[in-house]
């Protein structure tokens, strides 16, 4: 990757992840400024995964930030929260494809999924994410 690339993903990944520390404090305070916080932050994201579309970590985050955004649209019982929801998930989507053993995202696109109303791929996704994801300990093992 060209200097500048990497410089560019860096810069703006760094920024998205202020802006999340920065939404989450001021989340109890004021939801309006945190959630325009939030929609910055999901730009820095955008920009980040568009300087360098093979890393996944730029790919997620972005799904994230649409997540943040889907859910503030369910609190205002606003009809574009399922859209927003399917956005995430189709990102979530695209995040697993530069990283297909990471379950955590596959839970994540379950996730999205299922606030989006789409349960048949809400299961599908679930049943990825279990595969992939460390067996929890038995109780007996506890």
């Amino acid at each position: 990757m060209p200097q500048d690339s990497n410089t560019d993903y860096q810069n703006h990944l760094q920024a998205g992840n202020a802006l999340v520390t920065q939404a989450q404090k001021q989340a109890t305070e004021d939801f309006s400024a945190a959630r325009s916080l939030w929609q910055a932050a999901g730009k820095e994201f955008y920009l980040a995964h568009k300087a360098d579309m093979n890393e996944p970590e730029a790919a997620f985050r972005l799904a994230q930030a649409w997540m943040a955004e889907a859910h503030a649209l369910q609190k205002e019982e606003n009809n574009n929260a399922l859209v927003m929801w399917a956005n995430a998930a189709a990102q979530c989507e695209l995040a697993f494809d530069l990283e297909p053993e990471n379950g955590r995202i596959a839970m994540t696109a379950a996730s999205c999924h299922y606030f989006a109303g789409q349960m048949d791929a809400a299961k599908a996704w679930q049943l990825i994410g279990k595969q992939l994801l460390p067996p929890e300990p038995s109780e007996e093992q506890a």
